[in-house]
């Protein structure tokens, strides 16, 4: 064997191994997000002190802040509606590149395995 067709075959089987291993990350991606697209929660939500500790038993809620009533300006549910439409969009988005490189993954992979895996033809 030549020696450039051994590195052609490393490089080759290195390429299917990261191709694995960003199919297994698009795989957590996909699941991840899928729960966030049903669920989402903003993102100043989830870093605010005490969420879901007050759901389990332990944790301290922060105190609910009174909204000043400014004319023409939101209230608190549409504040709170634009903030799950927002984290519900970022989700869907980071669901459809997870979907993408997914598939991407699994073209790499196949084409890369038959590079090296030949059919060969009997006579």
């Amino acid at each position: 064997m030549q020696r450039s067709s051994i590195v052609a075959e490393i490089f080759g089987y290195l390429v299917c191994l990261l191709a694995v291993v960003v199919f297994f990350a698009s795989v957590a991606g996909v699941t991840s997000n899928a729960f966030r697209v049903v669920h989402p929660t903003p993102m100043h939500a989830r870093l605010r002190p005490g969420y879901g500790g007050a759901r389990f038993g332990f944790g301290v809620q922060p105190p609910a802040a009174v909204p000043l009533a400014i004319p023409g300006s939101p209230n608190r549910d549409e504040l709170r509606q634009r903030a799950t439409a927002g984290a519900r969009f970022e989700a869907v988005r980071r669901l459809v590149v997870a979907l993408v490189m997914l598939v991407l993954s699994a073209i790499v992979f196949r084409r890369t395995f038959a590079w090296l895996n030949p059919v060969r033809a009997t006579t």
